[in-house]
């Protein structure tokens, strides 16, 4: 084609093409954008995700916790550790696919994993409840991923009262701040709990009272004034006559509240993230403690499916 041709293209599009195709090259074969990258004209970079450090140093730690757990040799520490590689995984596969870098997601080696097993049950233990009390600090966190960190950490709610070091988040909401579909759960839950109790006896008994206290103050705590009075009573779900039966009531009536407070999470997170986080983490977690309490699984991510 003659140089004079006005069919040539010139030379400013023909680098502009090639800029395209490079562009291409780098954003379709699998070159991954790290935060860290030189900026090259024409090559997208990917924008770190709100809270991201906070969210990577959350399943680093995660993992650490996860070894020693199972390092503590016994039923409770083999639950945990469990629970643990599970929230990893789930965090870990999440974040990848929003982009973060793999290596920001690898843990350091816990020099605590080889400490006397009753030294390390009080590092878990603290550790536990040190997490679970920075629950409100995973408020800037993308809105989709609220409710998977509310339900993470109230399993460190759990697991750091099952270890005997209870953890109250902080910026926990104010009585009377609970959503009204968890009012009612909590409602129908502690209507269970007073008919196990009053079907049953000794020992059986008292862990129903205790776990009846424990309701009570969760529903005390989340209604809010002009909320619709509660029912006179609620349909058994099946006949409760032997001790066997209580206990089945129980198991139903904590596990159904369970899931019932993970539906809620959206509208307790959606006007207040950090309140909602730390009201969430301390009212699942709480819930958490009595299914295990009454032989339920601890799960890594309580009120979620």
């Amino acid at each position: 084609m003659p140089a004079d041709d006005p069919r040539r293209p010139g030379r400013r599009l023909l680098l502009a093409g090639s800029g395209t195709v490079l562009l291409g090259a780098l954003t379709g074969c699998g070159v991954r954008l790290e935060d860290d990258a030189p900026r090259l004209p024409l090559v997208p970079t990917r924008r770190p995700l709100p809270a991201q450090d906070l969210m990577a140093a959350l399943v680093r730690d995660t993992a650490v916790l996860a070894a020693d757990a199972s390092a503590l040799g016994d039923d409770l520490g083999t639950d945990l550790a469990i629970a643990h590689r599970r929230q990893v995984t789930v965090l870990r596969a999440t974040l990848l696919r929003a982009g973060v870098p793999a290596d920001a997601l690898d843990p350091t080696p816990s020099p605590s994993s080889t400490a006397d097993p009753r030294g390390l049950r009080s590092d878990v233990a603290a550790r536990e409840s040190a997490a679970a009390a920075a629950a409100s600090s995973f408020a800037a966190a993308p809105t989709e991923l609220l409710p998977t960190l509310a339900a993470l950490h109230a399993q460190r709610v759990a697991a750091a009262a099952l270890l005997g070091e209870p953890a109250r988040p902080a910026g926990d909401p104010p009585a009377g701040t609970g959503p009204t579909d968890a009012v009612s759960a909590l409602r129908r839950a502690c209507y269970l709990l007073e008919v196990a109790a009053a079907r049953s006896a000794g020992a059986r008994r008292e862990r129903a009272v205790v776990t009846l206290g424990v309701l009570r103050a969760l529903r005390d705590d989340a209604a809010r004034p002009g909320q619709p009075p509660p029912a006179l009573g609620y349909p058994l779900p099946f006949a409760v006559e032997t001790g066997a039966d209580v206990d089945r009531l129980v198991a139903r009536a904590t596990t159904d509240l369970r899931s019932s407070l993970g539906a809620a999470l959206p509208a307790l997170l959606a006007t207040d993230a950090p309140t909602g986080l730390a009201g969430a983490a301390r009212w699942l977690g709480g819930v958490e403690v009595e299914v295990h309490r009454w032989g339920g699984s601890l799960v890594p991510f309580p009120g979620l499916t």
